[in-house]
């Protein structure tokens, strides 16, 4: 059974909700408003949301976008429960982030239809997810086991040893607080011909990145203190056209949507084919010296402009003859 949160400041709402849900054997929490709800969530976070849109103080729609911001509480299906029948409404809080939307007067049969089938795609979400994170585990401990082996043997020299022999190859920044993933993608992408930094960290990252001539940079999006949305942030102050590829455990449509409008260069789900990765770098070095290129091509033009302005301006003052 699950554990759903309904949200709306009319007591006799909550009541009418509570009275459909309760017989399916589901836990039933309430909060009378939204940052009651915002308390709730955090205390426990729930399976589902029933949320109301007009609430005094704090609306549905700021309660939907904190939650959708909180990396924590992101990926908690909302039902959107709410007189308001608007096409702009409906398309606003599906925006948002909300997964369902229900009109009032409310349906009981409608309204356990659609908690029943938003409890099953979160189970297979779920599913999903503990695969995809089993799979990336598998992967990665069989390439620490396969490289410990081998440098036992001598037969693999140290990262910076490889580094070392190569030409001055792309500089690629892998930031990621797990090691074993840190290592994973350095040999994967120095295996590809790529020189690789690493940080454990987004401030670290933030700090290693003015050492290096770094062309693009792989970004864990999970990470304690600082997330990968905020370092991803900073990034784009410090250098704005740098190429940024978001890697996750736990893909969501939101953090996808958050990630690209904060200017990322590609999301990517671990666990699925760790080639992509390769190829969304190379894409990315390719990218980034394009844009090299057309700003050295526009400068290059602007100083000759300058120099042709100066020389027109020279002609000008020089006294008629």
């Amino acid at each position: 059974m699950a554990s759903i949160l309904i949200v709306d400041d009319e007591p006799e709402n909550l009541e009418l909700m509570e009275g459909v849900l309760a017989p399916t054997g589901h836990t039933i929490r309430m909060a009378g408003g939204g940052r009651q709800a915002l308390q709730a969530v955090q205390q426990e976070p729930p399976d589902l949301i029933l949320l109301d849109l007009m609430m005094p103080g704090m609306s549905g729609f700021e309660v939907c976008e904190m939650l959708r911001a909180n990396e924590a509480t992101a990926r908690i299906p909302i039902i959107v429960v709410t007189a308001l029948d608007q096409l702009g409404i409906k398309e606003r809080t599906l925006a948002l982030g909300a997964d369902d939307y229900l009109t009032k007067p409310i349906q009981a049969a409608e309204v356990l239809a659609r908690v029943q089938a938003m409890m099953q795609v979160r189970h297979l979400q779920q599913d999903l997810d503990r695969t995809l994170a089993y799979l990336h585990e598998l992967e990665v401990a069989r390439h620490s086991h396969r490289r410990r082996a081998l440098s036992a043997m001598g037969a693999i020299p140290s990262l910076a040893a490889r580094q070392a022999a190569e030409p001055t190859p792309p500089t690629i920044l892998i930031v990621d607080d797990e090691g074993l993933m840190r290592e994973f993608y350095a040999d994967l992408l120095v295996e590809s011909g790529f020189r690789v930094v690493t940080a454990s960290s987004g401030p670290e990252g933030l700090s290693v990145l003015p050492q290096y001539p770094v062309e693009t940079v792989v970004l864990d999006i999970m990470m304690p203190e600082v997330s990968g949305l905020e370092t991803l942030e900073q990034i784009r102050q410090i250098a704005p056209d740098l190429p940024v590829i978001i890697l996750t455990a736990h893909p969501s449509s939101q953090n996808a949507i958050a990630a690209l409008k904060l200017g990322a260069f590609d999301f990517i789900v671990k666990g699925i084919q760790h080639e992509l990765v390769v190829v969304a770098v190379r894409r990315a070095v390719r990218h980034f010296a394009q844009l090299r290129e057309k700003r050295h091509i526009i400068e290059t033009l602007q100083a000759r402009l300058r120099e042709l302005e100066a020389r027109v301006h020279e002609l000008e003052a020089r006294p008629a003859t």
